[in-house]
């Protein structure tokens, strides 16, 4: 009896261990928006985000962070930048997604100004997620006013059968997605919707697991500090292009989504997420910390009939 005591006593002080150390919080220089992740074999954690010149950070065990040189300067800014959207000013980068191909590490981002769809997606590559200097390797696509989707918001998954396909969009028409040539990295073959949302859509990550792809998203708005109605939701389809319903068989052109987060008390506006192996990560406004932006990780946990929850 005594011996089984014990057994329960030492399972339970696993699992609170296991308990504290997943709610470990994220310390040093967390500010981030619109978060990027990628972790290398070493462990060591790499976290790309909007701002001035694409602001980069880096973590050895992915609890502390501190930030590195952005990415862009106003030596190596892009030319095109200013033909593809005039209104754009300085240094100002949005929501990049960093992925590997082709043995490189390779950047697209966004060009845009504030609630306008003149909008373009940028290509960079280097050799190392944490280089010093990045290739401009030009446009990916484009929007302008007439047009009905909004080019931001890349996101880019390397498929198990070498497929390469881009997500993206805000606002206007919903998500879009399109098959990238794996050599060129440019789109080809249809472009289509796959997800919108009558109070605002945004931030498409595309992730495949098993047969399923899944397909999370940002519902409603960011960007106004504790006041943000961000929100993170998931949908499934066993073709990447869709169509993606939720848990509940809503589909996600039509507004469904399963809900991953919400807002809390203090962390408000949880969105722009992206997911690396079972991590989701995504920023929140801090209600301790006057409403700005700040880095979130967390684990996913997956059901028995395969869906994803925090």
């Amino acid at each position: 009896m005594k011996k089984r005591l014990a057994r329960v006593g030492l399972a339970t002080l696993l699992l609170l261990t296991l308990q504290q150390l997943a709610a470990e919080p994220l310390t040093g220089d967390t500010l981030a928006h619109d978060p990027s992740l990628w972790i290398a074999a070493s462990g060591e954690h790499y976290v790309f985000a909007t701002g001035e010149g694409l602001q980069r950070l880096r973590s050895a065990d992915g609890l502390n962070w501190s930030r590195m040189a952005p990415i862009f300067s106003a030596a190596n800014r892009p030319a095109w930048w200013d033909s593809a959207v005039p209104a754009h000013q300085g240094l100002d980068v949005w929501a990049p997604k960093l992925f590997q191909h082709r043995d490189k590490f390779w950047l697209a981002y966004s060009i845009s100004t504030f609630g306008k769809n003149v909008s373009a997606i940028g290509l960079a590559s280097a050799g190392t997620a944490d280089a010093s200097d990045w290739r401009d390797e030009g446009i990916l696509l484009a929007s302008a006013v007439t047009d009905k989707f909004n080019a931001i918001d890349p996101d880019v998954l390397i498929d198990t059968d070498g497929r390469v396909w881009l997500s993206y969009g805000s606002f206007w028409g919903g998500i879009r997605i399109t098959a990238l040539d794996p050599l060129s990295l440019r789109p080809q073959g249809e472009t289509r919707f796959i997800a919108n949302h009558p109070g605002g859509i945004e931030a498409p990550t595309l992730i495949r697991r098993g047969d399923w792809y899944y397909l999370f998203v940002s519902h409603d708005k960011c960007c106004r500090g504790v006041a943000s109605s961000y929100n993170i939701r998931v949908g499934r389809s066993k073709q990447a292009m869709g169509p993606f319903v939720d848990r509940e068989g809503r589909p996600m052109l039509d507004g469904g989504g399963s809900l991953i987060e919400a807002g809390g008390p203090r962390w408000k506006g949880p969105g722009h997420q992206d997911v690396f192996g079972n991590k989701l990560a995504r920023h929140a406004y801090d209600a301790e910390d006057g409403g700005r932006p700040h880095l979130r990780i967390d684990e996913l946990r997956w059901s028995a009939d395969g869906w994803p929850s925090l």
